[in-house]
């Protein structure tokens, strides 16, 4: 059943746009999700939906029949959709889900390691291209973005939805992975480095990259089993970390399926 709301001062229409702040996601335990195709990737995974908002002028795709059966369903004015949507063009649908529950570490596979990468766009692609290349999961370490920021929800293209996501994972966590078996493959330009072109991931590595200007810590690095550096043919003296991050992860994806 859908419900129809239409004064602005209604509970759900401010709960909905303080989802825009990380402390209201907190606070809440539930996170923004916005656009159609976003909102349908929501449905389909093992996220919980809580509520699903649509624009009066929304017209529901027939992709969504049977979908929004067992939903809390609203409908609400433009303009008060305008106010909830974290883009400047809204689509004129969005959800909220429940943020996930602290997972315990992993135990085997790919992984790719965020440390310190702030910006929501370089996480969101680094997230989608894991996503592509096979990879289990994303860790990110305490200081990087909070990944259910809206912008970097869209980013990822559903990809959030169908990767595992691991928050405040710091050094000690990261030794405890290394105990557990994982190799630690770092991205860092070092008098070690070999060219990614001559590395093979084993089948239980952790690749890490680092923040936009500094690189990886010196944490991090001091845990490499090997550090990597990609080839590069043209001028340029390093790539974009979300570029880097796809290139390391191809290699390591492809040479794990042969």
């Amino acid at each position: 059943m859908i419900q129809e709301i239409s004064g602005a001062n209604h509970p759900i229409i401010k709960k909905i746009a303080s989802l825009k702040e990380k402390k209201y996601r907190e606070r809440y335990g539930e996170f923004l999700v916005e656009g159609a195709m976003s909102v349908l990737w929501a449905l389909d995974s093992h996220y919980e939906v809580r509520v699903v908002i649509m624009s009066t002028d929304f017209v529901l795709p027939d992709s969504f029949t049977g979908k929004l059966d067992d939903q809390t369903v609203y409908r609400v004015p433009p303009h008060l959709f305008a106010k909830m949507a974290d883009t400047k063009t809204p689509q004129g649908i969005l959800c909220t889900c429940a943020l996930p529950s602290a997972e315990a570490l992993p135990k085997e596979g790919l992984y790719i390691y965020c440390d310190r990468v702030r910006d929501p766009g370089n996480v969101g692609s680094i997230i989608r291209s894991a996503d592509a290349m096979g990879f289990c999961g994303v860790l990110l370490s305490p200081e990087s973005v909070d990944p259910f920021n809206p912008k970097l929800v869209r980013s990822t293209m559903g990809s959030l939805f169908h990767v595992d996501i691991y928050t405040d994972v710091d050094y000690d966590a990261l030794c405890t992975l290394q105990k557990q078996g994982f190799s630690f493959a770092v991205s860092a330009l070092t008098d070690n480095s070999i060219p990614s072109t001559e590395w093979s991931a084993e089948k239980n590595t952790i690749v890490s990259v680092g923040n936009e200007a500094q690189g990886v810590s010196s944490e991090t690095l001091s845990l490499a089993d090997v550090v990597v550096k990609i080839p590069m043919a043209g001028s340029a003296e390093s790539l974009n970390v979300a570029a880097a991050a796809a290139i390391l992860m191809y290699e390591a994806g492809m040479k794990n399926r042969k």
